[in-house]
């Protein structure tokens, strides 16, 4: 290998960890002399007098040289030189020193601040920020092992321009550190929505996971992945190509419907949005279906710019105001958000034409979600429900099917496979030193069959292995409410006590979640106090902090009698100071605490002790209070009522804990 050359984490804006060796590394001719120096940013020379750290190395063999300079606190900008004894040359400008953390897990974490644009408009006029930075790992992976160096990567600070890529959850959790520490804070962002734990994890950690390593094994063969890409290609293009060409309401232009009675009018039904298609004729459906109304305004929206809300849509959808595509989503999951353009709209007899494909049979608009036309001055509903007194059936919604079609043959996601992102977007970033990892994972392996805390153990030691520091700060995002798209077997409360279990290891932290979710949508938008949450913890495991940074834990739990006479259970907590119910959209009462016998469980009332910082449970039949064996709290796959918790807001994390006076609790989170 010829020419001096650096890796791509070693670029113009990089942040380098605190106190921690600085390693500088690249690539260049065998035996090459290779000079490494820090200077403060505005120095245009590199005189000994400018330098604040240098050293010195000679190129191995294979191309490659590792300096290590030492230690430094926080500070910057500086400037990094790189040169060798053939006069070639790299700086790498605007460097600081700060803080590091690697931001990795599913489409939660991915999800950029585009996404949460409406729930945090001011991101959308934020001032720089140079003190926030992120370096985003686009989609990669590598199944014959290990990469040496990125493919992709830059490094980013916050501005107007950059701020809508960033990971809003990435974002929220550096911001907040920023603030609590006072110190420039970079994130590695290496996530990918869909990806499972084993995609993020080593051969070694896999070790003994048969299938896994199996699987990997399957997928480091070039030639197969090809075809496999191919294949993916082919059919989906097939499977979309013969619908669109047998769909009568492409040939008939359904789409320039001009709200006039047609001919065919008596073929178009009624249909109610938003709604799922189980239960309707629809159900089961698979094809494309079109759906059409028409509309009036006022006259603050006729005509104006405006903004089309839809929900979300189940697979796919393309969307005509009076004729004129206004937008298309290619995929489920992403809110239906479109512009209308100014001069479009009129204030009488519009019309919305939606053509929708269902790949599965699982067609549905989603319910409970915004369907309207809306701009800063009002707003107008489109669900089915806005003008139901009214006797004319023109105004709402009616469908009728375009063309019949087989199931859409299945995608294979290849990046998802085991250890082809922790080998092409993990690996190459052990050279780097970080102060710890933020994980937001985990719907993807919900039902997979395997021990996620097993697989959870092996990651984080793993990770600190890979980094050498015995006890990097490891913090997880427990999984919030959720329910739509959850299969009957799918058991997400389960789930978050196994995700809870990540606490029985050393210099971790768990964000918990219920409350923030949207039981309606995978990727919900709330993620600022997520991000929150996360920096919380990283202040309290490695900066020091002295303030809350988690809600009440179990400490104990009893049988007592109470100042009335009454059995009760006494449950004592931690982090408990300001102890109360918050009100997270499905009231104050407390209905999510249940007392588990030998046969059922039963619905318990909860009473806060707030004097003593801690819960007074009660159940009105005595035999299930002397049956009961355990007392869990959220355990489902969403919350009924209030949630528990501190003068933080943070509620307490879901629980199943045996009811024994002499046990602390293992599961709480």
């Amino acid at each position: 290998m010829s020419g001096l050359r650096l890796p791509r984490i070693l670029s113009d804006g990089a942040v380098l960890q605190r106190r921690k060796t600085i390693h500088i590394w690249g690539w260049d001719e065998a035996g090459s002399n290779i000079s490494v120096a820090l200077t403060e940013a505005d120095k245009e020379s590199t005189q000994n007098d400018d330098i604040l750290s240098s050293g010195s190395c000679i190129c191995k063999e294979n191309g490659r040289f590792d300096m290590y300079l030492p230690a430094r606190e926080s500070g910057g900008p500086y400037k990094l030189v790189v040169s060798d004894d053939k006069g070639e040359e790299v700086v790498v400008s605007d460097v600081m020193i700060g803080l590091v953390w690697f931001c990795s897990g599913q489409s939660n974490m991915e999800l950029p601040v585009i996404r949460v644009k409406d729930k945090y408009p001011e991101l959308l006029e934020i001032a720089d920020n140079n003190k926030v930075r992120t370096f985003k790992i686009t989609e990669d992976s590598s199944f014959e092992g290990p990469l040496e160096e990125l493919r992709s990567g830059s490094w980013t600070c916050v501005s107007k321009e950059s701020i809508t890529s960033f990971s809003a959850t990435g974002y929220f959790f550096a911001d907040h550190l920023q603030k609590l520490t006072g110190q420039t804070v970079g994130f590695i962002n290496a996530s990918l929505g869909g990806s499972r734990i084993s995609s993020w994890m080593s051969r070694g950690m896999l070790e003994g996971y048969d299938e896994l390593l199996a699987e990997a094994d399957k997928y480091s063969d070039a030639e197969f992945r090809k075809q496999v890409m191919e294949t993916n290609m082919v059919n989906g293009n097939t499977w979309r190509s013969n619908l669109y060409e047998s769909d009568l309401g492409i040939k008939e232009h359904w789409d320039a419907w001009d709200g006039n009675e047609d001919a065919d009018n008596d073929k178009w039904k009624p249909f109610a949005i938003p709604s799922f298609f189980k239960g309707t004729e629809l159900d089961g459906f698979i094809g494309s279906v079109w759906f059409r109304r028409k509309f009036d305004l006022p006259v603050e929206l006729a005509g104006q710019k405006a903004r089309l809300f839809l929900g979300t849509i189940v697979d796919n959808d393309v969307v005509f105001v009076n004729g004129q595509r206004v937008g298309d989503t290619p995929y489920q999951y992403p809110p239906r958000k479109y512009d209308i353009p100014e001069g479009l709209t009129r204030e009488k007899d519009n019309t919305i034409v939606i053509r929708v494909c269902v790949e599965t049979g699982f067609g549905r608009f989603t319910p409970d979600k915004d369907y309207k036309i809306f701009n800063d001055k009002c707003s107008v509903r489109l669900d089915s429900f806005d003008d139901m007194t009214e006797s004319s059936c023109d105004k709402h919604w009616k469908f009728r099917i375009g063309a019949r079609c087989d199931m859409i043959p299945p995608t294979d996601f290849i990046n998802w496979k085991s250890t082809g992102l922790y080998n092409a977007m993990t690996a190459p970033c052990h050279n780097f030193p970080i102060d710890g990892v933020c994980w937001y994972q985990g719907e993807s392996n919900i039902e997979d069959g395997y021990d996620y805390n097993a697989l959870t153990i092996r990651q984080v030691e793993g990770y600190r292995k890979a980094w050498n520091e015995e006890n990097l700060p490891f913090i997880g995002v427990s999984l919030p409410n959720f329910t739509i798209d959850s299969p009957v077997t799918d058991d997400w409360g389960k789930f978050r006590l196994t995700q809870a279990r990540l606490l029985e290891l050393p210099a971790t932290g768990l964000a918990i979640t219920m409350g923030l979710g949207e039981d309606n949508d995978l990727h919900p938008v709330t993620k600022k106090p997520i991000g929150e949450r996360l920096a919380l913890w990283a202040a309290h495991l490695k900066y020091c902090y002295n303030g809350e940074y988690m809600g009440p834990e179990i400490t104990s739990i009893n049988r007592v009698t109470d100042q009335e006479g009454r059995k009760a259970f006494k449950i004592s907590l931690s982090h408990s100071k300001g102890l109360c119910v918050v009100d997270a959209g499905k009231g104050t009462e407390i209905t999510d605490l249940y007392i588990k016998t030998k046969k059922d469980r039963v619905l318990a009332k909860v009473i806060l002790d707030t004097d003593n910082g801690g819960l007074l449970v009660y159940v009105e039949d005595d035999a299930a209070y002397e049956e009961a064996s355990e007392i869990m709290y959220c355990v489902d796959n969403t919350y009924s009522g209030g949630l528990i918790s501190n003068e933080t807001g943070i509620p307490m994390g879901p629980f199943l804990e045996v009811i024994d006076g002499n046990k602390k609790g293992k599961q709480s989170a």
